[in-house]
């Protein structure tokens, strides 16, 4: 529904006389006299520059927000001084707990020091020098082509709830649009890395992409959190140091050098924000394990998808050949154990130790590497 302010400033003229005495030069100065903290920011580190952290201080700092924001609805900074008839944003998630990790302002301040360019800082032209063969290029086409359903994934998460999220959390929401650049970002890298080897788009998965949406359409942020923070990313960072470690090409070996810094801040935080919202809120628990109960299903669908199994076989192994792919299938097996041990540590550090008993995602994982 449209909103639309409480009056129409084209035809107030006290907008317009307030506006036109200022420019005769009959300045009011009334904000001079803003009730507000007198702060001179400086940085702690020269070297580093003015920080998020360096900020956090009285009442423009973040560590004393409280656990419910009651009275700032408006788009207002954290610590201004509100006057006059300010819009209510309608905001939806006003609990610290729900979206805070203890990490967001360094994820933040990372996201900007460690920036990089697709079109500049990956090395495109030695894939003409030295191109794969054909097996070779098709799967990494495939690869590349599944990592782009997942990328979209994480950069719609951020964007669907950072406009329904507080104001006065404006480092989370920072660091949440930092994470829709990462991922389009990453996105972008996918996408040139599949088209420039010649092979074009492979197929879409369907079972990954059923899981995805179930995920990203989460009813509540902590339990979108954690599938697309801690259970997708966790899981790419997973794949990414797999393909990165029998990477075919000196191109490929960067891109993941590159997608495993992106994602391991992603995990980072939702790690932190799980941790952080159990810590506050211990009785949640038992609705985090319900909700993973019902959607983990979806990890499986993105470890289970041969749009995902087959490439990775191939790169793993080297190509198609039968000592290849067994070699692949190797590889591709212990790969696919790592990544759902690596998800229940982080799973058990953020405060739920026993769901590893509980899951059936391992015995499944089991059941499909010992094919192997």
């Amino acid at each position: 529904m449209a909103f639309y302010a409480d009056k129409d400033y084209t035809v107030d003229d006290t907008v317009l006389q307030a506006a036109q005495k200022v420019m005769e030069g009959h300045l009011g100065l009334h904000w001079y006299e803003a009730k507000t903290e007198r702060l001179a920011g400086r940085p702690s580190d020269p070297k580093r520059g003015l920080t998020y952290q360096d900020l956090n201080v009285g009442t423009y700092g973040y560590t004393n927000i409280p656990e419910d924001v009651r009275t700032s609805q408006s788009m207002v900074s954290r610590g201004s001084e509100k006057v006059g008839k300010l819009p209510d944003m309608g905001y939806v998630v006003n609990r610290k707990s729900d979206v805070w990790s203890d990490n967001v302002a360094e994820l933040y301040e990372e996201v900007k020091a460690r920036r990089w360019v697709p079109a500049t800082d990956i090395p495109w032209t030695e894939l003409h020098t030295k191109p794969l063969p054909h097996d070779l290029e098709m799967a990494c086409a495939q690869l590349y082509t599944f990592l782009q359903e997942c990328q979209i994934v994480s950069m719609d998460f951020p964007s669907k709830w950072v406009a329904l999220i507080n104001q006065d959390f404006l480092e989370l929401k920072s660091w949440m649009c930092a994470q829709m650049l990462d991922a389009s970002r990453l996105f972008e890298v996918f996408r040139k890395r599949a088209l420039f080897g010649g092979a074009g788009l492979g197929r879409a998965s369907a079972t990954a992409e059923q899981g995805l949406k179930e995920w990203l359409w989460a009813d509540q942020f902590p339990q979108g959190s954690v599938s697309i923070n801690l259970s997708l990313a966790g899981f790419l960072l997973t794949l990414y140091r797999q393909v990165g470690a029998f990477a075919p090409t000196n191109v490929d070996r960067k891109i993941m050098r590159y997608a495993m810094q992106d994602a391991a801040r992603q995990t980072a935080y939702g790690l932190g924000q799980l941790r952080y919202h159990l810590s506050h809120r211990p009785l949640e628990a038992n609705a985090i394990e319900g909700y993973l109960e019902h959607t983990e299903h979806a990890l499986l669908g993105l470890i289970g998808s041969p749009e995902l199994l087959e490439p990775m076989i191939i790169i793993c192994g080297g190509g198609l050949e039968k000592a290849q792919v067994d070699k692949g299938r190797i590889a591709t097996a212990k790969f696919i154990r790592l990544a759902v041990r690596e998800y229940m540590e982080r799973i058990a550090a953020a405060g739920l130790t026993g769901h590893a008993k509980r899951s059936q995602i391992p015995a499944m994982i089991d059941r499909i590497s010992a094919a192997a």
